[in-house]
């Protein structure tokens, strides 16, 4: 995985083979000469210069949450972070009772294998996580490491991706932005998942699993784990996302997926939407106009994963599948008014038809939303032909300023995200 300020976790679900002799790991350090091959055939396969160094390192599996959370606060002030938790309670999408970086890190003590930090650009093994009886079989028969094969070439990838293009991972810093956050992530690691397995194969494209193979492994994996059972559906429904989705772009695209990421979560969930344009909003003058007694949470945008989440985890799976495709852009301010939370939030479609649809479905959840996100009230939903408008009290009188006062545009592409918005790049 790769490993960021974005709270989003995403973890490759890959066990590590353990002593043997060909093993990778010897005495808690990484082998030198094999690990050397690796490096210059994940390299090799992608078409990138060979690193003159690569600082990797060995660690427990106890010690991830640690290593995680000083990389997350390194970025992220605890103020910021906190604010960043009460807009996701605020729209309803988290419970206010969970501690989402916590939350994060309980599941990467027992989920993930692998990570890359890119603000030291480390890469970790992380040892002492159960390995299944086929897989230690396989390593034997094969007389190779295969696992921990699949871990450094995966994290090697994201240190060339890093090296080729920092800009990228600057997108994983930006907390008002995780649609756009979670595309660029399913870009990232479809490409790590790729090329490291392309690596693992010599290069025989022709000997990687199919699409739909790597999704039901992904799917299996997620359902069995018990650390995930317990999870918030942010994080329970969403950990393969990146693999799973990402995976069959870079298929497809090949090194083109990172030359032009997806922008939203709808370019990566829909084949025929990859160039899909979709509306923005920027509600920065609705923030500065929040009624007397509220202090803004800031605005961040959903997206249709996200969207699909929220209904997912409050009403019926089937329903939020069908009520979340059609997504045609969003975006919400939250706001703390007293001893209560407040929201506004804009959403489009792709026809009245998808408007109907999110609206009935979202209206379903609305009582238990409130009652979650702790609302003065059920939340107002207002249809206005291919819109849909929510909002709770006191925000609902700021939606008759929303066509003048917010910023709009049409965009396709993340460097036009990156504008709208005045979203610096990484240096």
């Amino acid at each position: 995985m790769r490993a960021t300020g974005r709270l989003a976790l995403a973890a490759l679900p890959l066990v590590l083979a353990t002593g043997c002799a060909w093993s990778l790991v010897s005495d808690g350090r990484i082998r030198e000469e094999p690990f050397a091959e690796i490096v210059s055939r994940t390299a090799a396969v992608r078409g990138d210069p060979r690193p003159a160094e690569v600082d990797a390192r060995v660690i427990d599996a106890s010690e991830v949450p640690a290593v995680m959370r000083a990389s997350i606060e390194s970025e992220l002030t605890p103020a910021e972070l906190a604010r960043y938790q009460e807009r996701l309670v605020a729209i309803g999408i988290w419970p206010p009772e969970r501690d989402l970086l916590d939350e994060t890190l309980r599941v990467a003590e027992e989920e993930v294998a692998g990570f890359y930090l890119s603000e030291s650009r480390v890469l970790y093994v992380v040892e002492g996580l159960d390995m299944p009886v086929s897989a230690r079989f396989l390593s034997v028969l094969l007389r190779r490491d295969l696992l921990r094969e699949a871990v450094l070439s995966h994290e090697i990838v994201h240190l060339l991706q890093h090296r080729a293009a920092p800009e990228l991972f600057d997108v994983g810093t930006w907390t008002d932005q995780d649609d756009a956050g979670e595309a660029m992530q399913a870009a990232l690691e479809g490409d790590a998942t790729y090329y490291g397995l392309l690596a693992i194969v010599a290069g025989d494209a022709n000997a990687l699993p199919e699409p739909a193979e790597m999704q039901r492994g992904f799917d299996s994996a997620v359902r069995s784990e018990s650390a995930l059972a317990e999870a918030p559906a942010l994080v329970r429904l969403t950990l393969a996302f990146p693999y799973a989705r990402g995976y069959p772009l870079s298929l497809v695209e090949g090194r083109a997926l990172l030359d032009a990421p997806p922008a939203s979560t709808e370019q990566v969930l829909h084949g025929d939407r990859r160039r899909a344009d979709f509306q923005v909003a920027d509600l920065a003058r609705l923030e500065a106009a929040l009624p007397a007694g509220c202090e803004s949470l800031g605005q961040n945008t959903l997206g249709e994963l996200a969207i699909w989440v929220l209904l997912s985890d409050l009403g019926s799976e089937a329903r939020a599948l069908a009520a979340s495709d059609g997504w045609d852009g969003d975006r919400y301010l939250a706001a703390r008014c007293g001893e209560r939370r407040a929201f506004l939030w804009w959403t489009a479609w792709d026809s009245e038809a998808d408007a109907v649809e999110f609206a009935a479905a979202y209206a379903g959840v609305a009582r238990a939303l409130a009652t979650r996100a702790g609302l003065a009230a059920r939340p107002s939903v207002t249809r206005e032909g291919a819109r849909v408008l929510v909002a709770s009290e006191p925000l609902g009188g700021l939606l008759p300023r929303l066509d003048r006062e917010a910023r709009w545009a049409r965009i396709r592409t993340l460097d036009e995200l990156r504008a709208h918005f005045h979203l610096d790049p990484a240096p």
